[in-house]
């Protein structure tokens, strides 16, 4: 456990899961970046293409061979429209990234809520690892029934922009997990309020974050401002949260 200097309470530290939605031949630095800040990076998200796209392409490959070297583990990123995406295309587009790019795991998107569709992921889950998925990621990008927890390593409990994260309500539940069982994508961050973001991530027990000044139709088009270079409050945070 740590402090912070904003907070006398001693709290854990939170890890970055990164979605990675940007190419390393257009974003060399950032990619770079990821590698380099290892022990801050829990996991890498790779998407190409709303998944693994429809070829391997040579380009990732040496972004890729550095993160393994740095021991970040990637994960491919599967759509599956809130269960209503045929299991047999969401376990493709996985067999792909695992041929393609050997990725560690599997982040499902827009992954739904209800306890109606928890049996189309709990199978999901299952046939991930068996195909070789050593993480599975359920991104709900809101609180999901509780039944979901038990399936997969973490939880996309929030996706949204700042405003609506200052107003987020954490059912009672979460309390009976650990913290890295969650994860929060806060975007529309100013980045004055970086801080403040990593704070409330933290108090309300995620040990995995993605806060980014980004915004628009794809906030994850590159790392925050200033990245992780020296100078980023993203960086400062997370070093100092490390103790």
């Amino acid at each position: 456990m740590s402090r912070l200097a904003s907070d006398r309470v001693p709290l854990a530290p939170p890890r970055l899961v990164v979605p990675a939605y940007f190419r390393p031949d257009v974003r060399p630095d950032d990619w770079e970046s990821l590698a380099k800040h290892a022990q801050q990076v829990r996991l890498v998200i790779l998407n190409l293409a709303n998944g693994p796209g429809t070829e391997p392409d040579p380009a990732f490959y040496p972004a890729l061979s550095r993160l393994r070297e740095a021991g970040v583990a990637v994960a491919g990123y599967v759509d599956t429209n809130y269960g209503r995406r045929s299991a047999r295309e969401a376990m493709a587009d996985l067999d792909y990234f695992l041929q393609w790019y050997d990725v560690t795991g599997v982040c499902f998107d827009r992954v739904s809520v209800t306890a109606e569709h928890l049996g189309y992921y709990a199978s999901l889950s299952r046939d991930a690892r068996y195909a070789g998925a050593k993480v599975v990621v359920f991104n709900h990008g809101a609180h999901p029934n509780e039944g979901y927890a038990e399936h997969a390593n973490v939880l996309g409990t929030f996706e949204g922009p700042w405003r609506a994260y200052l107003q987020l309500a954490v059912p009672r539940w979460t309390r009976e997990r650990p913290a890295n069982k969650f994860y929060h994508v806060v975007y529309s961050v100013p980045r004055e309020n970086f801080d403040h973001a990593f704070l409330l991530a933290i108090r309300r027990r995620a040990g995995s974050v993605y806060i980014t000044d980004r915004s628009g139709a794809n906030p994850y088009d590159c790392l925050p401002a200033g990245g992780l270079q020296p100078e980023s409050p993203w960086l400062r945070l997370l070093t100092a949260s490390r103790g």
